[in-house]
């Protein structure tokens, strides 16, 4: 089989590297290609997350990120199945405080945060009767968008401009290239490239891109490429079938300080207990033994109105981090041919606009975003 060659290959097909492709495509015209490892793009964290797009984040540099997404998705809305039905956030002022979106930064008063009042929350969604409420904080411009839209839209988009998507494709091997060896490639990396064997034979590329979520870590170490340590962790979701009546135009409910959220979903609940167990070995997606109980604790502990709610489906899903919780973007330190775009820890789909667009940034001018760069890590082992 003949070596097929690229100027860029992003690995993994999730939101990760579908938006890098979309973004790159818009401004690069060099050769593209994404490979996934699975027959289906989406198969793991991007396809099975809870469809949350949440700006009210406590991190100011992931919240600017949610925030410049939010406003590309109401631009698209139509497309992507995006829906503005808010989110009411549960804990302590100063947590909540942390979180809050204030109008200048959203783009005006109508997305901004208000806090509102414990019993009102209550009114307008009855399920939370009997929980302690302490704080409750509005955030208009949260809402919930359609995952397999908004992932189609930027592969397409990304394909539509001649981006290669390459599906059951899983790299094997990675081997250096220097400049003798990396022929056409060799000016895109400054002398040098990559070799990938994968499933589907021999791929030679000037930049390799890591998108590949849960597997990041494991990718850099076939390349060579020392990073920070990405660690996986397994979250559940269910779908409960409650009695009470469901309004369908709810906004979704998170309780920072309690560990768990919820939103109306096929006629019940989806539901998370918000748990984290390091995943390991061949990264397992099955529901971990005890997950039910677990969740029939939190129920117990802190919503009486949902003890009848029956579980009607369970699975887990990955959220990928690096120590600091903050996204990795942008070149290697002293590599300028490996990208990393990873460390995304749950925020992959509502993020994924801005991800994808610093990642095309960096990738084009070797800049990456300040508060995503990689070099931080090699900043803070030097303080140690």
């Amino acid at each position: 089989m003949a070596t097929e060659s690229f100027d860029i290959v992003i690995v993994g097909a999730g939101f990760a590297g579908a938006a890098t492709a979309y973004h790159l495509s818009e401004r690069f015209g060099g050769s593209v290609a994404i490979l996934e490892q699975e027959k289906t793009p989406g198969a793991h964290a991007s396809g099975r997350n809870a469809s949350l797009m949440r700006q009210s984040e406590t991190d100011p540099a992931i919240r600017a990120a949610a925030i410049a997404s939010r406003q590309a998705y109401e631009r698209l809305s139509g497309e992507i199945g995006y829906e503005p039905v808010g989110s009411v956030l549960l804990g302590s002022g100063a947590s909540l405080e942390l979180a809050r979106v204030e109008g200048a930064e959203a783009g005006g008063e109508s997305a901004a945060s208000r806090f509102v009042i414990p019993e009102r929350v209550v009114e307008r969604i009855p399920l939370l009767a009997g929980h302690v409420i302490e704080v409750a904080l509005e955030t208009p411009g949260d809402g919930v968008i359609d995952t397999w839209a908004l992932l189609t839209f930027y592969l397409e988009g990304a394909r539509g401009r001649g981006v290669e998507l390459l599906t059951e494709c899983r790299v094997e091997a990675v081997e250096r290239l220097g400049g003798s060896d990396a022929g056409a490639r060799a000016d895109l990396a400054g002398g040098g490239g990559y070799r990938l064997r994968t499933s589907r034979g021999t791929i030679e590329t000037g930049r390799l891109v890591d998108a590949a979520g849960a597997w990041g870590s494991e990718l850099a170490k076939l390349a060579g490429v020392e990073g920070p340590e990405l660690v996986p962790y397994k979250r559940h979701l269910f779908v409960l079938d409650v009695d009470a009546p469901i309004d369908t135009g709810w906004p979704f409910v998170w309780d920072l300080d309690h560990g768990f959220y919820f939103r109306p979903e096929s006629g019940g609940l989806l539901f998370s207990i918000c748990d984290e167990e390091r995943a390991a070995g061949s990264l397992e997606e099955s529901a971990t033994p005890g997950i039910e109980e677990a969740l029939a604790d939190t129920i117990y502990a802190r919503l009486p109105a949902l003890e009848d709610a029956r579980v009607r489906r369970v699975w887990s899903c990955f959220r990928t981090r690096a120590s600091d919780g903050r996204f990795v973007i942008g070149p290697a330190p002293g590599d300028e041919r490996f990208v990393w775009v990873a460390g995304l820890g749950g925020h992959g789909m509502g993020c994924s606009w801005e991800i994808g667009r610093l990642a095309a940034q960096a990738l084009l001018t070797g800049h990456p975003p300040a508060a995503f760069a990689p070099e931080r890590f090699e900043v803070a082992s030097r303080s140690v």
